[in-house]
């Protein structure tokens, strides 16, 4: 398979206490390929973190979907619907073997060193990449220069880019990233998705899927652009949709919606 995921008629929605579960997001049909960087953009609220929870095995918001299936490697496939049956061991071992993640919120661990919270994941999953180097390609040297050992010693930009060291440095097959830039300045945030994207192009069997309010930072790094559209029921509540229209794609670096070939600059209307 060249997919990662392959969806159709998926809905979303979260449990609640107080009131019925109602559907949050539908995806008509997704596919996400190998080797691409993938944007997942939208407004507010629209579903973005829903998709990305539910692709990563993170939170089971899966309420009905007649297809949700993961292809991690040749010969294998694993059924979504059908893992989330099973114990917490089998999603772990899925989620520890295949994916990594760059938090919104870094979650990062300040009863652990700086040191502890960037190479853990990679004691316990492998990886071979080394973790003076990617301090340096992160713009973090100042960490080795000065010694500094406590998460509390770095800034929130600080923390944001040691988070995200702490999900490069392991082995991943697919690498999730909610809003990964968030904290940076612009010069931070273009060094981090160059590195993201040469990675992923570096590699034949890895995708990075990224959820971003940057369109600039789309239309520069992504091969893929999914758009959530906010859309509204018939009983007056708003969900978001994954359809047809909400895909864009780079092709010999030209961008495509719908088979028609767009300028960059439609592209950021569009995806605004």
């Amino acid at each position: 398979m060249n997919s990662y995921f392959e969806i159709k008629s998926l809905q979303c929605s979260y449990e609640c206490k107080t009131i019925n579960p109602r559907v949050v997001l539908e995806a008509e049909e997704l596919c996400i390929p190998k080797g691409e960087v993938v944007f997942i953009v939208g407004q507010s609220g629209c579903g973005k973190s829903t998709i990305l929870e539910t692709l990563g095995l993170m939170n089971n918001t899966i309420r009905s979907a007649t297809k949700f299936v993961i292809y991690p490697e040749e010969g294998k496939e694993i059924d979504v619907r059908k893992v989330w049956q099973q114990n917490n061991s089998v999603l772990s071992e899925i989620r520890k073997k295949y994916f990594s993640f760059i938090f919104q919120q870094t979650n990062l661990m300040h009863n652990f060193s700086i040191l502890e919270n960037a190479i853990i994941p990679q004691l316990i999953k492998g990886g071979d990449k080394k973790y003076g180097d990617t301090l340096l390609q992160v713009g973090l040297e100042q960490i080795l220069k000065e010694n500094k050992q406590n998460v509390g010693e770095l800034s929130g930009g600080q923390q944001q880019r040691l988070a995200f060291v702490r999900a490069f440095l392991p082995a991943f097959k697919i690498l999730l990233g909610d809003e990964p830039t968030g904290n940076l300045d612009p010069e931070n945030a273009d060094n981090l998705m160059k590195i993201i994207a040469d990675e992923i192009h570096r590699s034949i069997d890895k995708t990075a899927i990224i959820v971003s309010h940057s369109p600039g930072l789309s239309e520069k790094y992504a091969d893929r652009i999914i758009k959530i559209h906010q859309r509204e029921s018939t009983n007056g509540d708003t969900f978001g949709k994954i359809d047809s229209d909400s895909i864009y794609e780079k092709q010999n670096g030209k961008w495509f919606h719908n088979g028609t070939e767009i300028s960059s600059e439609k592209l950021l209307t569009m995806i605004q």
